[in-house]
């Protein structure tokens, strides 16, 4: 049998690409190292102190001072024996809520005076401020208001510290009102100024 030359030359060839495609198939195929590269996605979240009085009214309701008494003192928490008034005790008060992100230092104050919210001789207007009962811790640091203390347009700490966090979000304001026997009389409002200041 006689062998071709050209016909040798010829497979060798071929083999010859096909030994060379493989070795480039491995070159592109992946076993060569290739660098990781890493992608980074940012966000900056910025502190808002937000409150919301949850409960906004409180109403004391109609009455008036007893005949012959100088006046009366009432009082929202329930405490008061309101024994010089012929109206109806009043228990309840406003509710606070930090719903910002952040803790902020509370202050309070009023939209007025007590002359012009009561009227009559030497009223007074106070207020309390305590942890809601679920809500243990949401009022820390300095207080004014820790017991009934005279409030007015001059903002006062109520709250050197109030939480946001769920669980130390509010506070319940409660008010002593002294009523003389020459208070004007009629529907009297009074605002209640809540500002909170994160720092």
């Amino acid at each position: 049998m006689k062998t071709n030359i050209t016909e040798v030359l010829g497979y060798l060839a071929i083999a010859v690409i096909i030994i060379s495609l493989f070795f480039i198939s491995i070159r592109f195929t992946g076993y060569d190292v290739t660098s990781n590269q890493t992608g980074v996605v940012n966000v900056t979240i910025s502190g808002a102190g937000a409150l919301n009085f949850s409960t906004a009214l409180l109403d004391f309701g109609t009455g008036a001072v007893v005949g012959g008494q100088a006046g009366a003192t009432l009082q929202s928490n329930g405490t008061g024996l309101n024994a010089s008034w012929t109206g109806p005790k009043t228990t309840g008060q406003l509710v606070l809520e930090n719903i910002g992100n952040v803790n902020v230092s509370l202050t309070l104050s009023t939209n007025k005076t007590v002359a012009d919210f009561i009227g009559g001789t030497a009223p007074t207007f106070k207020a309390i401020v305590a942890d809601k009962a679920e809500k243990t811790g949401a009022c820390t640091g300095t207080q004014t208001f820790s017991s009934y203390a005279t409030i007015n347009q001059t903002l006062q700490t109520a709250c050197a510290v109030f939480g946001y966090a769920s669980a130390v979000d509010e506070i319940d304001i409660d008010f002593e009102l002294y009523i003389p026997n020459d208070a004007i009389t009629g529907g009297r409002t009074i605002g209640i100024v809540a500002i909170g200041t994160y720092t």
